[in-house]
């Protein structure tokens, strides 16, 4: 009888021992997942429309270029993100009592969450759980961890994975970036306006004034524009009536400046007069252009994506169009009177004429010197002569880029959030 007890008893300590090896294994395995979940897996075969945003630990290496990086500032922006991708910028929290951390602080690493292309989102469908992570080593992919909802202060959980969260965050990421480069380039067009308001009437300076305000007034409040729907679809109207009314002085500039290329048979002093006001309205025109592709850029913008370039561009190219055919005429004009007047900008002197001329060629003849048949030119008409014929269209090219349709890469690094947006896109 005594055996059976001590077999027993003996039984129950290896199932004792079985139990807590088995627990130290889940303990263990628990510790390298990232966020709060009750359990480990690695990714099942998902549905081809099922939205799952991705997680990867990196080293820093992986950025080739920081300077590609935009940093995410809007602390509207950041919530939203927050609320998406739980716990995006403490990533590395997860990875305190596990080997991996001694890895990390060696070699520094960062995390790069993917939210995928817009026409993948619109057709995904929101599932529990879709927010997961890897991490990755030398031999690629080394292990999984998915995320869940976090909860609120309240208690309350919050599904923070849909389909929709997904798609205002990575529009209103897309579209910030973009709005940035239109200020940036807002900005070069206004110092533009600066260096001929002086040669301008106040007519045009004010006509100019209206659209730029206009313009940046949107960049200025793009945060709560690009975030409300009813407000962002005002200001397409808004930006639609600009371009009209941007079309229509370019087309006034373009016809002064076809007049201008109808005189004919002028003397130097007659032509040397008549390039201020032509540079004047040369400078509008451009101005203008510049404008017109400003606010194709924003009416893209404001559309997400959902028209295309070529429908946001199309009034754009009429009146590219119609500024390249003026910029031929304007070019022809200026060789044609060089050539009858013996203009060379390129060594910077004309021909003389009339008793000027008369009197300095009798003076090469007699000294056998050529030169006394030619008299140098300003360095300002030169320079007004070049830059009229040589035009703008060397400066436009129609912005193609398409990062509403790309994946948006978001990179955390040192407690901040950042965009890494498609180069090749942009």
């Amino acid at each position: 009888m005594e055996y059976i007890y001590v077999g027993i008893l003996g039984c129950l300590v290896i199932v004792i021992c079985l139990l807590i090896v088995s627990k130290k294994n889940k303990s263990s395995v628990g510790n390298q997942s990232i966020g709060k979940t009750k359990d480990i897996k690695y990714f099942p075969k998902k549905a081809s429309n099922e939205l799952v945003i991705e997680i990867e630990m990196l080293p820093v290496e992986a950025i080739k270029d920081e300077s590609n990086l935009v940093e995410i500032t809007d602390n509207k922006v950041l919530a939203r993100i927050s609320n998406l991708i739980p716990g995006l910028v403490q990533a590395g929290n997860a990875f305190n009592n596990s080997m991996l951390a001694s890895q990390a602080v060696k070699s520094g690493v960062l995390y790069k969450a993917i939210i995928p292309a817009g026409t993948k989102l619109a057709n995904s469908q929101a599932i529990e759980g879709a927010v997961r992570g890897f991490y990755s080593g030398a031999n690629g992919i080394q292990g999984h961890a998915n995320f869940i909802a976090v909860e609120s202060q309240k208690g309350t959980s919050i599904m923070t994975n849909t389909v929709i969260a997904a798609m205002g965050v990575a529009s209103i990421i897309v579209g910030q970036y973009y709005m940035t480069q239109i200020n940036t380039e807002l900005k070069i067009i206004s110092n533009g306006i600066s260096q001929i308001q002086n040669f301008l009437v106040n007519e045009y300076q004010s006509k100019l004034s209206y659209l730029i305000v206009s313009i940046k007034e949107i960049v200025d409040f793009q945060t709560e524009i690009l975030e409300n729907n009813e407000l962002r679809f005002s200001k397409i109207f808004h930006l639609n009536h600009l371009e009209e009314k941007c079309a229509e002085l370019l087309g006034q500039a373009n016809f002064t400046l076809a007049d201008f290329t109808k005189e004919r048979n002028l003397d130097y002093e007659k032509y040397e007069k008549i390039l201020g006001t032509v540079q004047n309205q040369f400078m509008y025109q451009k101005i203008l252009m510049d404008i017109m592709y400003k606010i194709s850029d924003l009416k893209y913008t404001l559309h997400f994506g959902s028209i295309s370039r070529k429908q946001c561009n199309a009034l754009l190219l009429t009146y590219a169009k119609q500024s390249d055919e003026i910029q031929t005429l304007l070019t022809t004009w200026h060789k044609n009177i060089a050539k009858r007047l013996g203009i060379d900008t390129e060594k910077g002197y004309r021909k003389r004429s009339g008793f000027d001329g008369t009197f300095h060629s009798l003076i090469g003849f007699i000294t056998d010197d050529d030169s006394y048949n030619f008299k140098s030119m300003e360095k300002k008409t030169i320079d007004m002569i070049k830059e009229q014929e040589l035009g703008h269209k060397k400066n436009y090219l129609i912005n193609t880029s398409d990062l509403y349709n790309e994946e948006v890469q978001l990179i955390a690094k040192n407690g901040k959030i950042y965009y890494l947006p498609n180069i090749a896109s942009k």
